[in-house]
């Protein structure tokens, strides 16, 4: 994305008082003798809306507690205590990452409405209008009801109630079906602007979300059980997604779809762009920490490891979803960490170390080898083998890392040590929630490794873009959408396509699925269930929103009870009684808004006080 150079302290515009200036509109107004209105009109300043407003995207795509904790596949790493946003209890309206969540969406959609504003006839008009768009999805799917604007806020008004969500919905569904038939938009694009393909993309996610929210009925929370009202919405979300689709097939292998060399490939559909030639600040804090996010702790660059945050690693679940062949697993972690030398200049980087695996895969047959997973399917036995056969590449003396650890991720977990001289030291089998306790014994995602990270521990260094649609994805939106339209045969055709992509066993009916996690016995798998693990295995680690797609779904508390060790029914009960299936509206929120009272927290965050008032 453009780096913006304009910014004007003349004018300070806010979206709500508590989102302040900062960030918003903050800087000198360049544009001599003329005030902020003017500056706007002109196409330098509708351009620098448009920048701001794509801008605006990045927090909200790369922040993940509130996309991925609190769900079945995720859990901590060794001694990281759990966030509220995975025990739900301590998550209250006060949290600063719900705050920045609503404020920076607030941001893009005010923007957005400055460019139709300023010039509803602008190039940039259909741009803004699909980011409004996003930005209104994003919300309704963590907040539900929000307030519904479509005017640009340039003035002190502060009042600004919930609109309904069948309002929401429908205002966006007629506004983008619009947008899909304008001749201002590209019919697609892999560079990080609004096209076609990404409306028609956005609208079946659109109209999926409303067919849960508004064309179903729960039933029971605990069982995940509901009533079907209508499948109207879910028969638009099913054309949608195949229009977004365009009969392109899964071409790419999987490796090749999330490979650091292969970005702007033919799978994509929208994402949010980074550029790290021709950043003007500083390198280290110009990107973001997406290949930081899901991961042990394994060190830091000091040692030629990545820096890790401890957190978002699979759970005893997750570690059983891909079976033999499915070439996903290999691609989604690096399976092996090499290690890298050091001596009097310091630790040898980028072609040693854990880069290695990118920067030089030529010769990583000859590197030393630190950290090894294998996958719960492998034999205890050929792993012992193996590292037998590798003993000299374990070898710790002269590298960084002088004890080598190899693990089955199964249940129980086989566990290796390995001496520095490169024989097998500690040998043993533990239950895999206590295993990962155990020093990196988590696997690493490198979906969003970037090889050209600095020697450095920021976590704010990876210049990745960030893929939000994609066509794999799609697919599984069409397969869910014929599920829920009763066509099973084909959400399973869907289904079975991206599976045979990934060389992972065909279905021939949802019967076939035969799940490796263990589960209780209380717990039938059913056909929903089967699509929302084929959804896991084939975005793990994107930060797509593992939490929106068990919520829109109706398993959020199911899943949780089962899944999740850290919390349980009343956990996810607030002190009203009620279910946290929303977050919390925040407090900085209620207080400046005076179209929203305490009364309209979402359920499960009110006091008992409040309620009874």
């Amino acid at each position: 994305m453009k780096k913006l150079i304009y910014s004007f302290t003349a004018l300070c515009l806010s979206i709500f008082a508590f989102s302040s200036c900062d960030g918003f509109l903050d800087a000198e107004n360049k544009s001599a003798g003329s005030d902020a209105n003017e500056y706007f009109a002109t196409e330098e300043g509708l351009e620098t809306l448009k920048n701001q407003a794509y801008f605006a995207l990045r927090p909200l795509v790369t922040t993940t507690d509130y996309n991925e904790w609190g769900t079945d596949i995720y859990t901590t790493g060794r001694s990281s205590d759990p966030s509220g946003f995975h025990t739900y209890s301590s998550l209250t309206a006060e949290d600063e990452s719900i705050k920045s969540f609503y404020i920076n969406a607030y941001k893009m959609i005010n923007y957005a409405n400055g460019i139709l504003f300023y010039n509803e006839n602008s190039k940039y008009a259909d741009e803004a209008k699909f980011l409004r768009n996003y930005g209104y999805y994003l919300l309704t799917q963590q907040f539900g009801a929000v307030p519904y604007i479509t005017s640009y806020i340039n003035s002190g008004e502060r009042s600004y109630p919930r609109t309904d969500l069948a309002d929401i919905y429908s205002g966006m569904i007629d506004e983008l079906k619009a947008l899909y038939v304008s001749p201002n938009l590209p019919a697609e694009s892999v560079e990080g602007v609004a096209n076609k393909r990404a409306v028609a993309a956005l609208l079946a996610k659109v109209y999926l979300a409303a067919g849960w929210d508004l064309q179903t009925k729960l039933t029971n929370a605990e069982k995940g059980q509901y009533e079907i009202l209508s499948t109207e919405y879910f028969t638009q979300s099913a054309s949608w997604a195949e229009t977004a689709i365009n009969n392109q097939g899964l071409s790419l292998s999987f490796a090749e779809k999330w490979s650091p060399f292969n970005e702007n490939n033919a799978e994509e559909i929208f994402s949010v762009q980074y550029r790290r030639e021709g950043y003007a600040g500083d390198i280290l804090t110009g990107g973001h920490g997406l290949q930081h996010a899901f991961g042990h702790s394994y060190g830091d660059a000091t040692n030629g490891m990545k820096s890790c945050r401890n957190q978002l690693i699979p759970s005893a679940k997750a570690a059983y979803l891909w079976d033999k062949g499915d070439e996903r697993w290999q691609a989604t972690f690096m399976s092996i960490m090499y290690n890298a030398k050091k001596d009097d200049k310091g630790v040898h980087w980028g072609t040693e170390g854990y880069f290695a695996a990118w920067n030089a895969p030529q010769d990583t047959a000859k590197l030393n080898i630190v950290l090894a997973y294998f996958p719960h399917y492998a034999d205890h036995d050929a792993v012992i083998k193996w590292v037998e056969n590798n003993q000299s590449r374990f070898v710790g003396t002269g590298y960084a890392n002088r004890t080598g650890r190899v693990f089955v991720m199964s249940d129980p977990m086989l566990q290796l040590e390995i001496k520095e001289n490169g024989s097998i030291g500690s040998n043993k089998t533990v239950e895999y929630n206590a295993g990962r306790e155990t020093s990196n014994a988590g696997l690493c995602v490198k979906k969003y490794d970037d090889p050209q990270t600095e020697q450095a521990s920021s976590s704010s260094q990876c210049y990745r873009d960030i893929v939000v649609l994609h066509l794999s994805d799609m697919y599984l939106v069409a397969a869910e959408a014929y599920l829920m339209k009763g066509e099973k045969s084909l959400a399973l055709e869907k289904l079975n396509a991206v599976r045979a992509r990934a060389k992972a066993t065909v279905l021939n009916s949802f019967a076939d699925y035969k799940a490796g996690y263990t589960h209780s016995e209380g717990f039938d798998i059913n056909e929903l269930d089967i699509i929302l693990d084929e959804r896991a295995r084939e975005l793990f680690g994107e930060n797509e929103g593992r939490w929106v797609d068990l919520r829109r779904t109706k398993q959020l508390v199911r899943y949780n009870i089962e899944f999740n060790e850290y919390t349980s029914l009343s956990g996810m009960t607030g002190a009203d009684g009620q279910i946290k299936w929303l977050r919390p509206i925040p407090t900085a929120e209620i207080s400046t808004n005076t179209g929203i009272g305490e009364e309209n927290q979402n359920p499960g965050y009110k006091s008992s006080i409040t309620d009874e008032l």
